[in-house]
């Protein structure tokens, strides 16, 4: 039952969080993530307090200020008041601070700093990991709605990262777009392939593997329900028709009688009574078998006419009314 509680997206921070990093892109993390779950406390002493709802995230990011900056941190949590009453963990450290957040571009004289060395090379990919474990979202395929999304409090660092997305991905395989919501700025994908390139380049490939099954076995049923679907009205439509011609082939048996019917015409009219749901290609087909030489197109041109022919009676009949 836990297992089920467990969302898309905190099976994908869970498996980032073991992979292994160098210390680079520890740094670049570190960036992205105090970055958006982070806040500088003065009182009573200058320190950071970064914060995350899932343990392993919050372990990992303590792991990670420890072995780049090398500095002591506490870590502690707290129980939400609201909601599901979900455990949130907290890092606090008094160390450094503000060498700390001067060297992950964070801020600088108590001034918030836009990304640029974070996005370079080394950096970057880190810096997008870090901005996904406490902002990110990807949507579980088995929903049907396919969307990825991370969320920036300033629109200058969205767009600093959205220009080095697009900078080094080419256009289908990852095109993020950017939108407004809520005093935030969100850069997301809807494509489900492009979410699964997304997948690969953070790093989690056993995800992504999961993610394009989920898809895929989604996706092939939703296919062979379309070509139920259309089965199924090819068939009405196909019984509709039928329906129509043995009723004008009973009008002209009735108004002319056999004198009407060519050998030809006979043929095909006791193949459209013998098979009233059959299609003109069905039927073509049928008639080759008794010794006929006709194409779908000559069905379609004989029923055409028998229409035609039935109509004129139907016609006076109904002015005579």
């Amino acid at each position: 039952m836990e297992e089920n509680k467990i969302t898309f997206s905190r099976k994908i921070k869970t498996e980032l969080v073991l992979n292994d990093y160098s210390l680079d892109q520890k740094k670049g993390i570190l960036s992205g993530f105090i970055r958006y779950g982070g806040t500088i406390a003065l009182s009573p002493t200058l320190s950071l307090r970064i914060s995350s709802t899932s343990a392993s995230v919050a372990k990992f990011i303590y792991q990670c200020l420890k072995e780049v900056y090398g500095v002591k941190s506490s870590f502690n949590y707290t129980r939400q008041l609201r909601l599901q009453k979900n455990l949130v963990y907290h890092i606090q450290t008094e160390e450094r601070v503000i060498e700390i957040l001067e060297d992950l571009e964070i801020y600088k004289d108590y001034q918030h700093i836009t990304p640029k060395v974070m996005l370079h090379k080394k950096y970057i990919r880190g810096f997008i990991i870090g901005t996904f474990l406490t902002s990110g979202q990807i949507s579980d395929p088995k929903t049907g709605r396919y969307f990825c999304e991370m969320v920036f409090n300033r629109k200058e660092d969205a767009k600093s990262v959205l220009k080095k997305l697009l900078a080094f991905s080419s256009e289908d395989s990852m095109s993020f777009r950017m939108i407004a919501r809520r005093n935030k700025y969100v850069l997301y994908l809807k494509k489900s392939d492009q979410i699964s390139v997304f997948l690969s380049y953070l790093g989690a490939i056993s995800l992504m593997f999961d993610f394009e099954n989920a898809r895929l076995e989604r996706d092939y049923f939703n296919n062979e329900n379309r070509l139920t679907i259309c089965a199924q009205a090819n068939y009405s439509r196909a019984l509709k028709t039928g329906q129509k011609n043995i009723e004008d082939i009973k009008i002209l048996e009735d108004k002319l009688g056999e004198v009407y019917f060519t050998d030809k015409l006979k043929l095909v009219s006791e193949l459209r009574k013998e098979n009233k749901d059959a299609s003109y290609q069905e039927l073509a087909d049928l008639a080759v078998k008794r010794g006929l030489n006709i194409t779908k197109s000559g069905i379609v041109h004989i029923f055409s006419k028998i229409s035609k022919d039935a109509k004129k009676f139907t016609s006076k009949e109904t002015k005579f009314k």
